[in-house]
């Protein structure tokens, strides 16, 4: 018998007809998948025998079709492979309904059980995650509405967070604050922040480089004895930094504690 991975394009949507067919619990007939993928009687007599010899069904004439053991397992993950990249072409890539479908067939053909597993990961990832998942999606019509801007970033993190605050999920979000506050207001209650928006005279500053104050960093405050003398300790990509109040006053921060 032969590698019954060892499929055709054209075999693996037999084998998949088959099974979808088998769900009815109506009888399996040549001439049932013919009507069903639209094909000539004799195309689908060749295809049968050559799935008959890979031991994937059980065809004999004038006896209804049935899937062997590892007919049902093979044609399952050709239906799992299929339904995996039909739903990231429609959900992720934005592709409407039947051109999804369409293109699924013609992609999924290709596609290793490893990328299959690694694919359906990823469905079931934007599926679940506020943040980069199928709600940023929605929300961004399937693209980011405004690239390279850090602030639309900080924006649409705070509507992830609001989405989880009213969503009723049972996560534990406390210390977590939806409103941006000065890091002069808030710094002596928390230790960790996500840097929100650095006001545009501060952003002047060399002493305040854009590689690292820039929104969606996080800044760790560095407790000090002589704060009032030489600033606000803080810390942001392992650099540490001395910030006076009044500088302080012009950072707006999330505390993430």
């Amino acid at each position: 018998m032969e590698d019954s991975h060892d499929l055709t394009q054209s075999l693996e949507d037999y084998l998949e007809a088959i099974y979808k067919l088998s769900e009815t619990g109506k009888p399996i007939r040549g001439s049932v998948i013919a009507d069903q993928l639209n094909v000539k009687r004799p195309s689908v007599t060749s295809a049968l025998r050559s799935l008959e010899e890979k031991g994937l069904i059980v065809y004999q004439p004038y006896v209804p079709i049935s899937l062997t053991e590892a007919g049902i397992k093979e044609a399952k993950k050709i239906i799992r492979r299929h339904k995996a990249m039909e739903i990231f072409l429609e959900r992720v890539l934005g592709v409407d309904g039947q051109s999804s479908k369409n293109e699924a067939c013609r992609l999924e053909h290709a596609m290793s059980d490893e990328v299959t597993t690694r694919l359906v990961e990823f469905v079931e990832f934007i599926d679940s995650c506020p943040r980069v998942g199928a709600s940023l999606f929605r929300r961004s019509d399937y693209h980011c509405r405004d690239k390279n801007n850090d602030q639309y970033c900080a924006m649409c993190i705070h509507g992830c967070l609001d989405e989880i605050v009213h969503s009723g999920r049972t996560v534990d979000l406390s210390g977590v604050h939806l409103e941006a506050k000065p890091l002069s207001e808030v710094y002596g209650d928390h230790q960790t922040f996500i840097l929100v928006q650095v006001a545009d005279e501060l952003q002047e500053k060399s002493e305040y480089p854009s590689v690292h104050w820039r929104p969606n960093k996080t800044l760790h405050i560095i407790p000090s004895e002589n704060e009032k003398q030489f600033g606000l300790g803080v810390q942001i990509d392992g650099k540490n930094y001395a910030v006076s109040q009044e500088d302080a006053a012009k950072i707006e921060v999330l505390p993430c504690e």
